[in-house]
This record gives C-alpha cells, structure tokens and sequence, in this order.
C-alpha cells in the first residue's frame, strides 16, 4: 500500500501528505456514492454513509502513521465511537424512508430544484460539499492522530478532561436519538413533540451532544500536542453549522411556524440543556 500511495505522489514521511491522503479518501467515497445514486431515485443514501466518513478517515490515518502513542489511539477511540454510532443511527433512518417513501425528503427537494441538469448538478451542490464538511469537522481527529504520532507519552489531565467533554457530548447523542426514535414509533405521538428525558430543557440535545463531542475530541488533541491548536477550525465550524446555518436554526426556521411548536421553544433553550427561568 505504501508502494503505490507514494506513487501516487503522497509523501508518507509529512503529516500533511497523510492528511491530504485521508482528504482524498473522503472525496473518492463520496463521488462513488454520487455515481451510485445517479441509478436511485436519490442520493440520500448519502446520509448512511456521512458517520461512517469520520471514522474511517480516522482509521486511514492510524492505518498510516503506524503510531504507538496513547493519545492518537485516545482520539481513534472517541472518532470511532462518535462516526459509527451517527452512521449507523442515519443508516436506519435512511433504510426506514426507502422502505415508506423512497427516500429522504430533503433529496427529493434537491432532485426537484436542481433539475434539470441534476444529474452533474448534484455532484457540486448536493455531495461534494458534504466531503468537504467531513474533511473540515474531522480535522482534529485525523491531525490528532497524525500530530501525536510521536508522543507516546501517557494522557494529561487536560487530555481526560477532554474524554469527559466528549463522553458528555456521546450521552447526549446517544440518549437523545434513541428516546426521538422511541417517541416517532409510537402512533399515538403522531403531531406531538418529545418534552421528556434529555429533550426537556433543550429541544436539540442531539446537536447539542455532537457539537460538544468534537470539542472533547479536539481537547484531548491538542492537550497531546499543542501545536496543533489551530485544528480547532474543526469544532468552530461544525458548531456554526449545528446552531447557527443548518441543524437548530433550520428546525426552528422550518417548525416555527406551527403554533404547538410555538410554545416548545418558549419553554425550552435552542441548544444548551439548562432550565428556562420561569417568568
């Protein structure tokens, strides 16, 4: 394999080469999902794949540093734990909208709207930035890996600290996708919104658990290897995304118009799961 990345002209000596290799991979998987969902009704299947896209640019980036240090496998650890869960929560969720309705919604809209021409108009608009997110979010997974690859000194207390960050983070994922999922198979919630367990007091604990995995993420990164602080580019633009262009402003764009929902983000916060004081 060595062999014929360097062919390829990768440098495997330079951190940057192995992440521009672990970029590349990204890239490639995504534009053979876009050929695939060109013979599907959409490319939803995308969203199976986008979890799995960070954990596997972390295990390419393992694969090639070959490094013993307690930190890189610290941070491949918590990637891992992070990428496969959301990959396989939105693998479900995907199987479930081609089994009722052929696909996401969201992807209908994109087939509608960039039509005709869709089938090259979704290659720049609908998938190849979602690689580019991945590429970005990741950063301090793939760089924690490369950059500590000669540190194989035991973790710091900030590198713990940043575990826990990321085990806060995971739990409110983790618990706030199952309990959503449990509430939308009960018929008899049809048209109601989840107001118990991690949803009382914010209604997107999920954003709120992914944005705080990757600080945790990148805490125990750099605390391994400080000159690697500016990969903190990753968590700053993945918490951009999830509160302020896409994840909780769009829901509460989207649903702000219902009157139920009205009254829910009234009495609950947009993000951070801290009680509403009572007026």
């Amino acid at each position: 394999m060595d062999a014929t990345l360097t062919g390829l002209g990768f440098d495997l000596t330079s951190g940057w080469g192995i992440f521009w290799i672990c970029t590349a991979w990204t890239f490639l998987v995504v534009t053979l999902i876009w050929i695939i969902g060109l013979f599907q009704p959409t490319h939803s299947m995308m969203d199976g794949w986008y979890g799995f896209g960070y954990a596997t640019a972390a295990w390419v980036a393992y694969l090639l540093t070959r490094t013993a240090s307690p930190t890189a496998a610290a941070v491949l650890l918590m990637t891992s734990l992070h990428g496969c869960r959301l990959g396989w929560y939105l693998s479900k969720r995907w199987w479930g909208y081609r089994k009722t309705t052929g696909g996401d919604a969201r992807y209908f809209g994109f087939k509608d709207k960039l039509s005709p021409g869709y089938w090259w108009k979704s290659f720049f608009v609908v998938m190849e930035p979602q690689a580019l997110v991945i590429a970005l979010i990741g950063i301090p997974s793939v760089w924690g890996i490369i950059g500590n690859r000669g540190f194989e000194g035991p973790i710091g207390p900030i590198g713990f600290l940043g575990m826990i960050v990321f085990g806060i983070g995971y739990y409110f994922e983790t618990v706030g996708d199952g309990q959503l999922q449990a509430f939308k198979a009960d018929a008899h919630n049809k048209g109601r919104y989840l107001r118990t367990g991690v949803w009382t007091h914010t209604r997107h604990p999920n954003y709120f658990g992914n944005t705080t995995v990757w600080w945790g993420i990148w805490l125990t990164a750099v605390a391994g290897n400080p000159a690697i602080w500016w990969t903190v580019i990753g968590p700053v633009v993945n918490t951009i995304m999830l509160t302020g262009v896409l994840g909780k402003a769009f829901q509460d764009k989207h649903m702000g118009v219902r009157p139920e929902y009205q009254k829910v983000m009234a009495e609950t916060r947009g993000f951070l799961p801290l009680p509403v004081p009572k007026r």
